[in-house]
């Protein structure tokens, strides 16, 4: 019991370094991680000057967080499938194709919140 609290500093250190090599390599190779990330900060700087109470700033940002957070996701399937199958088959076409339409429902989302945002 005491080894095991004794590792838990290692052990968010180490999940630290992982969550940040995948923020890295999504922004090395996805350029549509690139374009949402930086949408985020445009969105997030562009909030400041909208004079809107905060909790609708702070709704419409984390509900903007999940465009990007899908992205990485698809991009993760993707990669998967593409290691398991580099030759072209139905199931991996529908996995990766299934990836892709979250990131479509994901920008839905944001869309209606931000109109439900506006509406309030």
């Amino acid at each position: 019991m005491i080894q095991t609290i004794k590792n838990i500093p290692r052990r968010v250190v180490n999940a630290s370094r992982y969550s940040w090599d995948g923020l890295r390599s999504a922004w090395a190779k996805e350029e549509a991680v690139r374009l949402e990330l930086l949408a985020f900060v445009i969105l997030a700087a562009a909030l400041v000057f909208v004079p809107w109470p905060l909790w609708k700033k702070l709704a419409l940002a984390a509900i903007f967080v999940i465009i990007p957070l899908t992205e990485m996701l698809n991009s993760a399937i993707e990669d998967l499938c593409d290691l398991v199958s580099p030759e072209f088959q139905p199931l991996i076409k529908s996995s990766k194709d299934k990836g892709s339409a979250a990131v479509l429902l994901a920008i839905f989302v944001n869309i209606l919140a931000l109109a439900a945002l506006i509406a309030l």
